[in-house]
């Protein structure tokens, strides 16, 4: 009999734990992230309760208390709000529902929470979820063309949360189906054209995509791969990019100094060439030039030329003839009025001549002239004397 009382008295023991603090199962609550989340707290009844973050290893932290004694009603918010980074986004109601609710959620969010009090508790596991965007590895066009026998390839992904999986199908053709994000057709034929469509999905949402493929007789030589192939009775593909390489601008720079050093050179071979040039022609005397001297009033003197003052030295001019000097002569050769158009240079000797007859200059005659440069068109030559 004594063993049967104690276990009674156990069982009386168990059965009141039970009803004075109920547990209630953690509730699996979903919601798109950027959303609000309710998390209530049904079968929780108490003076004093709480809402708590779990952590993985069990532990509790704080988020708000209520405490009611008859029309008294406090509701506290504690420092686990900005433990969690939910300040502002968790709010509880201050009733006997006490209900809590997150604001704008986040992926952060993801967790367990729990209602509590003396008298029981209630837990919810909360998950956020998305799906934000499906896209294909096809041009932005949408489109695809191949040749007979090719090989069409495309890739399908999914900016979603949980991780999201694929499945194809092709418009007006119920018995086409594929799974997996990239779909492979080898040996195009024309019956391939058609349009397929890409179904990204998890247990919360989906997404789709489609891309239009055409199968042609033609060879195919436009890019259309985003791994940058270039398909020929090949694989599809689209081109990623454009633009010069680094390579590209490295030998575009590469050449452009290279023609500015060739012309510099050029032009500094050409300064010289020109330069030697001018030194050759430069004298009164030479091979093919003759020389003849002319005083004001001398036929062949321009017709504004005057005596100079008495008290300055007469001035000679020289009259010269490129074309028509005995050649490898050096003596002075003197024009006549037909010949070809004078260029005349101011000339003061040392002793000038007092005379208005034409002066040939003796090799013993001091006189300095300054270099004389001769166009080319014309073969003339500027002589001034110094």
């Amino acid at each position: 009999m004594d063993c049967r009382l104690m276990l009674l008295d156990m069982l009386v023991l168990v059965s009141l734990s039970l009803f004075l603090c109920p547990t209630v199962g953690a509730a699996n609550i979903t919601v798109e992230m950027g959303q609000t989340a309710t998390l209530p707290c049904t079968g929780v009844t108490n003076d004093f309760r709480e809402w708590q973050r779990l952590g993985d290893d069990g532990t509790e932290t704080q988020l708000i208390t209520l405490y009611k004694s008859g029309s008294t009603t406090d509701l506290q918010e504690k420092s686990g709000l900005d433990t969690f980074n939910l300040r502002g986004r968790f709010t509880a109601t201050a009733d006997d529902a006490f209900t809590a609710t997150i604001t704008n959620t986040r992926e952060s969010d993801d967790g367990r929470y729990q209602c509590d009090s003396t008298s029981g508790s209630v837990v919810h596991m909360l998950l956020t979820y998305y799906m934000n965007s499906v896209s294909l590895s096809t041009p932005p066009t949408g489109s695809v063309t191949e040749s007979i026998g090719g090989r069409f390839i495309v890739t399908c992904t999914a900016d979603s949360k949980p991780a999201a999986s694929f499945t194809w199908t092709k418009q007006g053709d119920s018995n086409f189906t594929a799974t997996g994000a990239r779909l492979e057709i080898s040996n195009l034929n024309m019956n391939d054209s058609g349009t397929y469509m890409c179904t990204a999905f998890h247990a919360y949402a989906s997404g789709t995509a489609t891309v239009q493929l055409t199968v042609t007789e033609e060879p195919v030589t436009t890019p259309t791969s985003p791994q940058g192939q270039t398909g020929t009775n090949g694989s599809n593909s689209a081109q990623t990019g454009g633009g010069l390489g680094t390579g590209g601008i490295v030998g575009i720079v590469i050449a452009f100094l290279a023609l500015a050093a060739i012309g510099v050179v050029g032009f500094v071979l050409w300064k010289r060439k020109k330069g030697s040039g001018r030194e050759k022609d430069d004298g009164v005397e030479s091979g093919d030039d003759a020389v003849t001297y002319h005083s004001p009033g001398h036929p062949g003197a321009p017709e504004n030329l005057s005596r100079p003052p008495p008290n300055e030295p007469e001035v000679m001019y020289a009259e010269l003839d490129l074309k028509n000097a005995p050649a490898g002569s050096r003596r002075p050769y003197v024009a006549t009025p037909d010949d070809s158009p004078t260029e005349y240079a101011q000339i003061r000797p040392d002793k000038p001549p007092r005379s208005s007859v034409p002066h040939t200059l003796a090799p013993d005659d001091k006189t300095e002239y300054a270099s004389i440069s001769k166009p080319k068109p014309s073969r003339r030559l500027d002589l001034q004397a110094v």
